[in-house]
């Protein structure tokens, strides 16, 4: 579960510079603090959240927050003088977390790239990086078509995975409606 739920999660992250975003929408106060930092100026969509500098820093960010949350977790466990329940769940929640976090916010950025605005890969750069091929409007049937060939040809390559990928994106994709 933890490769694909950071997965899902990197995947959804860089548009926590919006304030209307899934994500943004229900992380509390996130939207009026997104708001904010775009009238201060301080940042604006697909700019910095988009940037490699940013996912860089959250490639070592995620690990460390994980490991403090852990330690965090077994000091409970042990309070509690239950430390083995603890090593069950980081047994049940298995590996792969790193990966799947940057590799999910890694493939919303190359996607984001294929949008009409583009991305600012190399913030504080002002430069943004369009795709040479047709640039694709978000919301559209294209991009659904995209979605859909691109998850097609993972389930074609790989059967186990590609069914596993699109089950769990439109499951946690439908579990943040209801949050």
């Amino acid at each position: 579960p933890a490769l694909i739920v950071c997965g899902g999660l990197g995947g959804l992250a860089p548009d926590l510079d919006h304030p209307e975003a899934l994500l943004t929408r229900h992380v509390p106060g996130m939207s009026w603090v997104v708001r904010m930092g775009q009238a201060a100026g301080w940042w604006r969509h697909r700019g910095l959240w988009h940037s490699l500098l940013f996912w860089i820093g959250t490639l070592i960010l995620v690990p460390v927050l994980g490991r403090l949350m852990l330690h965090g977790l077994w000091a409970v466990g042990v309070g509690l003088g239950h430390p083995e329940g603890v090593t069950w769940l980081r047994h049940l929640w298995g590996s792969g977390s790193d990966w799947g976090w940057g590799a999910g916010y890694l493939s919303h950025m190359l996607i984001d790239t294929w949008n009409t605005t583009g991305v600012q890969w190399f913030w504080p750069v002002r430069l943004w990086v369009h795709s040479p091929v047709p640039n694709i409007l978000v919301g559209t049937w294209p991009e659904t078509l995209i979605r859909w060939g691109i998850q097609g040809a993972l389930i074609l390559w790989r059967p186990e995975l590609g069914i596993l990928v699109v089950a769990s994106s439109w499951g946690i994709y439908q579990s943040i409606h209801w949050i």
